[in-house]
C-alpha cells in the first residue's frame, strides 16, 4: 500500500540532489583570495596565483625578521684628521686681544721714541715726572694737562706722537707713541732713565737742572725717618717713588763700601734709583760659608748714608743670596759764580 507523496516534498528532494552533484565542480573552481575567507567564482574574477600558506615553524622566523631591521645600525668611527680639519683663518679674522695691565710703569728716556697702547674711545692718564709738562702734538685727539699728568682721549684708531718737556728747559723731551686699542683705560707712570743698560741711547741725559720735583714733594711731604721707611718698603716691593727714576753708576760715583765675614757682596749689577734728596743703591750678598750669618747693617759704610737694610732676608743660609738696599743723602752743591784757569796748565 503506498502513500500518496505530495508533490512540493519532491521538488524539494529533487533541487537538493541537483545541489549535491553541482557543489564538487563548483569546489574546484574557487580561488583563494588573501584577506578574504569566502569563495569567490572563477568566472568573475581573474585568475591570481595562490601563495602558499607557512606553515607554523615558520612564523616566530617572520615575527623576528621586523625587530632585526628596527635596530639601530652601529658604525665604529676613528678620529683621525680627515673626520677634524683644521679651522680655516678665515673663520677668525680679528684674534683676541690680550690683557693689558691698566697701570703700567714705562721706562722712558730723552731722545728715544716708546711706544705706550691706550685705550680708544676712553680717557687715559700719563704721569710725567715735570712739573708742569709742555706737549707739542699734530695730533686730533684730545689732550689736556693738570699738574704732572697729562689727559688724552681720542676716537681714531691713528696713533697719537706727542714730545714732552719740562717747563724751563727744551733740551730734554720725551718723545711718546700713542697707540689706541680696544682696551680699559689705561694710566702710565713714566720713569725718566739716565744711562740705563739695555736702552737704544745709551747715552745719559745732559742737562743741568734735576728733573725730581715730584720726588722733593714726595720726600718732604713727611718726617725724615717716615721718608727712609717708606723708601725702604718701595723698593723692597720692587716699586718706585713718586718722582724716582734710574740712574746710571758711572766710574766718578761713589759706591758703598761693604764688608763682612761670611758674606760676599756683589756691585757688578747694581741698581741706582735717585730721587731729589736720596739715593739708593742695589746690590746683593750671598753667604760664602757652612754656616748661617746674620746680615749686619754697619757692614756698609759711604760718606753720606742715610739707611742701610736688606730683603727679602737677613738671616742667610749657606749659599743663600739677599738684596742689599743702601740710602744715601744727595749733598748740596753750592755752584761757583765764576773761575779762573790756572796759567800753570
Amino acid at each position: 500500500m503506498s502513500l500518496p507523496v505530495p508533490l512540493h516534498f519532491f521538488k524539494l528532494a529533487v533541487l537538493v540532489m541537483a545541489m549535491a552533484a553541482v557543489m564538487p565542480a563548483i569546489a574546484q573552481e574557487q580561488i583563494h583570495v588573501p584577506g578574504l575567507n569566502m569563495p569567490v567564482a572563477a568566472s568573475t574574477q581573474p585568475q591570481v596565483a595562490a601563495k602558499p600558506t607557512p606553515s607554523p615553524e615558520n612564523a616566530p622566523e617572520r615575527q623576528d625578521e621586523p625587530q632585526k631591521e628596527r635596530k639601530p645600525r652601529l658604525v665604529a668611527v676613528t678620529p683621525g684628521s680627515a673626520e677634524n680639519p683644521s679651522v680655516p683663518a678665515s673663520v677668525v679674522k680679528k684674534p683676541p686681544v690680550p690683557p693689558v695691565e691698566s697701570r703700567q710703569d714705562v721706562v722712558v728716556s730723552s731722545g728715544t721714541n716708546t711706544l705706550i697702547p691706550i685705550s680708544r674711545g676712553q680717557i687715559n692718564r700719563l704721569v710725567t715726572p715735570f712739573d708742569n709738562p709742555h706737549i707739542q702734538t699734530v695730533s686730533e685727539a684730545e689732550i689736556s694737562t693738570s699738574g704732572n699728568v697729562i689727559y688724552v682721549t681720542t676716537q681714531d684708531e691713528k696713533p697719537v706722537t706727542m714730545f714732552v718737556t719740562p717747563e724751563d728747559d727744551e733740551s730734554v723731551a720725551i718723545s711718546l707713541t700713542l697707540l689706541p686699542q680696544g682696551v680699559p683705560p689705561i694710566q702710565a707712570n713714566l720713569i725718566l732713565a739716565k744711562n740705563v743698560q739695555g736702552l737704544a741711547s745709551g747715552m745719559p741725559i745732559t742737562s743741568s737742572t734735576n728733573y725730581s720735583g715730584q720726588a722733593r714733594k714726595w720726600e718732604r711731604s713727611q718726617p725724615y725717618m717716615d721718608t727712609l721707611r717708606s723708601l725702604m718698603r718701595e723698593m723692597a716691593l720692587g716699586k718706585l717713588p713718586r718722582g724716582y727714576s734710574f740712574g746710571a753708576l758711572t766710574s766718578g760715583n761713589k759706591i758703598p763700601a761693604c764688608a763682612q765675614p761670611s758674606l760676599s757682596f756683589d756691585f757688578s749689577k747694581s741698581q741706582l734709583i735717585e730721587g731729589h734728596d736720596f739715593r739708593v743703591f742695589v746690590a746683593t750678598a750671598e753667604n760664602v760659608s757652612a754656616r748661617t750669618v746674620e746680615f749686619d747693617h754697619g757692614s756698609c759704610t759711604h760718606p753720606h748714608r742715610a739707611a742701610v737694610s736688606a730683603w727679602p732676608d737677613e738671616v742667610l743660609e749657606p749659599g743663600q743670596k739677599t738684596e742689599v738696599f743702601i740710602v744715601t743723602r744727595v749733598p748740596t752743591e753750592v755752584p761757583q759764580s765764576s773761575t779762573r784757569p790756572s796759567l800753570l796748565q
